[in-house]
């Protein structure tokens, strides 16, 4: 008999995980901003697999002012691109910058499981091509908008807000889209990009009590 209830509370077990588990959500989406305005930050639309909105907001509270463009930039390159240039593939020499910031989206008809609010942590990694491979940023590669790319890391902790389908629930997730460039404002960058985001349930907090129930009746 015990056998019997211990073979059911493991298929339980293993049934609520698999539950628990979402398939990840595929989306397109179309962004609008330039990080050298405050905030840095970059607002658009779901294009595909969704109607609804995603935004993600770069941490530039110890950046100069939008109003010196230049020493904007000269601070930002220096902070995070600069130190990070990679030559070790001929034909592909790049500089890169990861900035750290947090992202919000709110969706109304995305697939199953990824309807509502959800906000979270992104780290954006932003290539820029050095086109000759001279290691010296040219204006033509600063402001390409062919080469230059983005690519971020979304983490959605279980303790960001969240609403509807996306409650309670954590994970990980993408984005990465082409065309960025250091537009000076008042210009704006138009970023077309594709991503991912793959939340499953955070735990609850009677878990570890109802595990130790379920122990207690095999003893």
């Amino acid at each position: 008999m015990k056998l019997v209830l211990c073979a059911l509370a493991l298929s339980c077990l293993v049934l609520l995980a698999s539950v628990a588990m979402a398939d990840p959500w595929y989306y397109s989406f179309q962004v609008q901003g330039t990080i050298m305005n405050h905030p840095a930050q970059y607002s658009g639309i779901f294009t595909d697999a969704g109607t609804g909105t995603l935004q993600f907001t770069l941490n530039d509270a110890a950046w100069p002012d939008p109003s010196d463009q230049d020493a904007r930039f000269a601070y930002i390159w220096s902070t995070y691109f600069a130190g990070n240039y990679n030559n070790s593939t001929p034909g592909a020499e790049k500089w890169t910058g990861s900035i750290p910031g947090t992202f919000s989206m709110a969706t109304t008809s995305a697939p199953s499981g990824y309807n509502g609010t959800c906000q979270g942590n992104i780290i954006a990694k932003f290539t820029i091509r050095d086109m000759n491979a001279n290691g010296i940023l040219d204006d033509e590669e600063k402001f390409s908008i062919q080469y230059n790319m983005l690519d971020g890391r979304l983490s959605k902790p279980c303790a960001f807000p969240s609403t509807g389908e996306m409650a309670c629930k954590q994970g990980t997730g993408a984005l990465n889209a082409n065309g960025f460039n250091f537009i000076y404002v008042p210009g704006i960058d138009v970023l077309n990009g594709t991503g991912n985001l793959n939340l499953v349930s955070c735990p609850s907090a009677d878990e570890p009590s109802s595990w130790g129930s379920v122990k207690s009746l095999f003893r």
